[in-house]
């Protein structure tokens, strides 16, 4: 299979690909103005959607389309310019802007003598249904809220002023009533349905000049998913119930009118929704992703048998998002035919696979970015995420991923490599397995900046294969130290929790000291690594039996305890915060060779236990001071809760001399 131009092309372009500005570069001036324009273009936006439940704002609709009716717009282009128009001028003021500032160059200064609270970090609520939600997020959530209710309310009014028009016998005013309600439930919805898009569109201009990343952006989308699905729902339901009462709901559903609103379409519509959205429920999604996948293609079906339902005149409202989402999955379609080269495949102990692909010379990502991969001998559909295992300066031709088993595709993909692996003639066989995967990657996405980059104390929390980008971001620290470029990271704690000791070779693929020797003068590294469901090292616990059986070493055995207890004796004289971490658990240390070789981390292994957060950043607190933290999260729910929790707790209770936490979460869970 001939991939000539697998190693030159470019994968999917994102904006920081724009290396160098133009010659000609304009003044701060104008996109200074192009900033404040797009501002207010987004401000009248969400201004006009915010007062369309109003009578006068229903008003300003009718003149605005009878006025334009005329004109070469007509009823349906009059309306798409006031709810669409807006976001769609955005989008190409936001290329605009992304061109005329080129390349975006990363800030290491820092901004403020002290440190101080953000809402992007600040975690406000870390349970429940939205998982963790920062200040910023909180506000989005409250505006959305306030927005539902207030539509109910502005519509209720009208219905109940429209009634009395009408002139319904009385009899037939509760049927009338539910009709009109779910025709306005039809409508917010449709208001929802305008920002649903948004946030799922991957490569957009929107997110990356507000500096939003796709798998942060994941989330809005879910969230928006639930409230559109709800509204709907009941806007179906309520003409359900009044079609029932009138004894023609059969007749009703099967309506299919060649103008104004077609019934047929919108039951087709409804059904495909909520089959979306019973499937992407957090159980099914978990455990039956296949289903949820296969299933969530059918939003095709969802928005073109919406815009048969409404007619072009209604659906316009929606069509900027969706168009924009339109575009962009063009784009990603093209993309995603090109195929690049796996240049090995290696299985870990743990079950865990590294792939490492071919990199163009002109990809552009950094520490944080993930990459959508594709393998078309195991499915010619899917695609999954993958945050990147390798800094870019790691090396110019390559970019690794680590990939543990979570499903069906992914142990298909292990078995494949285990199998070559294990097979006589490993290396051969490995190779041909490679040259015959047909590999396509999509991205990269996430963060344009590597905002890792801009703590000058980071602490990096991972929960098993969490750790991933973790050694990224790591390498990428070490090799700036390195070559003695910014990097403001001076103190750098890395907390791991994992099931099983199996899982610690993955830590062998970062040698800090092959990367930057004596990289300790001037970084404070740490690596706290917590293996929960093991009591007892395995290795140094079947080395004491074999001495005591074999080779009759009782001597060995009470020579390692009393070592093993001068050690104890001597840390508890030093007085080192770190004790604290022993708690309600059996905790033992680790022989040096169940980690890599590197003498200049501090390293504590802990059996048995769990991280106690309030312990580690109350430690943490005292040792460093007033200073701006870090903390970086990639892993289950549970654990960013719980991190997230410790985060809002030390930042309400904080005294004048104590740090600031800033939370901020690397996983991306679809």
């Amino acid at each position: 299979m001939a991939k000539t131009h697998s190693a030159h092309e470019p994968l999917l372009l994102n904006h920081a690909d724009v290396k160098n500005p133009p010659r000609f570069a304009p003044s701060a001036f104008v996109k200074w103005v192009l900033n404040i324009a797009m501002w207010l273009l987004f401000i009248f936006w969400v201004a006009i959607i915010f007062a369309s439940p109003s009578e006068s704002a229903e008003k300003f609709t009718r003149n605005w389309t009878r006025a334009a009716s005329g004109s070469i717009y007509g009823f349906s282009g009059s309306l798409f310019l006031v709810y669409s128009g807006p976001i769609l001028a955005v989008a190409f003021l936001a290329i605009a802007s992304l061109i005329i500032a080129g390349e975006k160059e990363l800030q290491l200064k820092k901004t403020s003598k002290y440190p101080r609270f953000r809402l992007r970090t600040f975690p406000i609520l870390v349970d429940g249904p939205f998982g963790v939600v920062s200040a910023a997020e909180f506000i989005g959530i409250c505006l959305f809220v306030v927005f539902f209710f207030w539509a109910v309310y502005g519509y209720t009014l009208q219905n109940l002023n429209l009634l009395p028009e009408l002139q319904v016998p009385s009899e037939l005013k509760g049927i009338v009533m539910l009709e009109l309600s779910g025709l306005r439930f039809g409508s917010i919805g449709l208001y929802f349905l305008a920002f649903l898009f948004l946030p799922i569109t991957r490569g957009s201009v929107l997110l990356s000049i507000i500096d939003v990343p796709f798998e942060q952006a994941t989330r809005y989308h879910v969230w928006l998913g639930h409230l559109t699905m709800f509204v709907f729902t009941l806007h179906g339901l309520f003409y359900l119930i009044a079609w029932g009462l009138q004894g023609r709901l059969l007749h009703e559903m099967l309506e299919w009118k060649d103008y104004g609103v077609a019934n047929l379409p919108g039951v087709i519509s409804l059904l495909a929704g909520l089959l979306m959205w019973v499937t992407s429920l957090s159980p099914v999604r978990k455990k039956q992703f296949e289903l949820f996948f296969y299933t969530h293609q059918l939003y095709i079906v969802f928005v073109i048998f919406l815009a048969l339902h409404v007619g072009d005149f209604v659906f316009s409202i929606a069509a900027g998002g969706i168009f924009l989402f339109v575009i962009d999955r063009f784009l990603r379609f093209c993309q995603s035919r090109r195929t690049v080269d796996v240049i090995s495949a290696t299985c870990l102990p743990c079950g865990t696979v590294e792939l490492v692909f071919s990199k163009p010379a002109n990809l552009q990502y950094n520490a944080l970015s993930f990459i959508f991969l594709q393998i078309r001998e195991l499915s010619w559909l899917q695609w999954h995420p993958f945050s990147v295992s390798s800094s870019p300066l790691a090396g110019k031709n390559h970019v690794s991923v680590l990939i543990k088993v979570l499903g069906e595709w992914t142990a298909k993909l292990r078995s494949n490599v285990s199998d070559k692996s294990s097979a006589e003639g490993e290396k051969e066989l490995l190779n041909q397995f490679c040259s015959n995967i047909t590999a396509s990657v999509e991205g990269p996405y996430g963060h344009e900046l590597p905002y890792h980059l801009t703590y000058e104390n980071l602490i990096l929390v991972a929960g098993g294969i969490g750790i991933s980008p973790f050694l990224a971001i790591l390498s990428d620290i070490l090799h700036l130290t390195k070559e003695g470029k910014p990097c403001l990271p001076k103190n750098v704690l890395v907390i791991w929790a994992i099931k099983k000791s199996d899982e610690l070779p993955i830590l062998f693929t970062l040698d800090a000291e092959s990367i930057c020797p004596n990289f300790s003068e001037k970084l404070n590294l740490e690596a706290y690594v917590y293996v929960t469901r093991e009591s007892d090292p395995p290795l140094e616990e079947g080395c004491m039996i074999a001495s005591v059986i074999i080779f009759g070493g009782p001597v060995i055995y009470l020579w390692h305890l009393w070592e093993k207890r001068i050690l104890n004796a001597e840390e508890a004289a030093d007085g080192r915060k770190d004790d604290v971490l022993q708690h309600s658990a059996s905790v033992n240390m680790a022989q040096d060779n169940l980690v890599p070789k590197d003498h200049a981390i501090s390293r504590r292994m802990y059996y048995g236990a769990r991280p106690n957060f309030e312990e580690i950043f109350t430690s943490v607190s005292e040792r460093w001071g007033n200073v701006d933290i870090g903390i970086i999260v990639c892993g289950p729910e549970t654990l960013q809760s719980s991190v997230a929790r410790e985060c809002r707790s030390q930042n309400l209770r904080r005294g004048s001399l104590q740090p600031v936490f800033h939370f901020n979460s690397h996983s991306f869970d679809l």
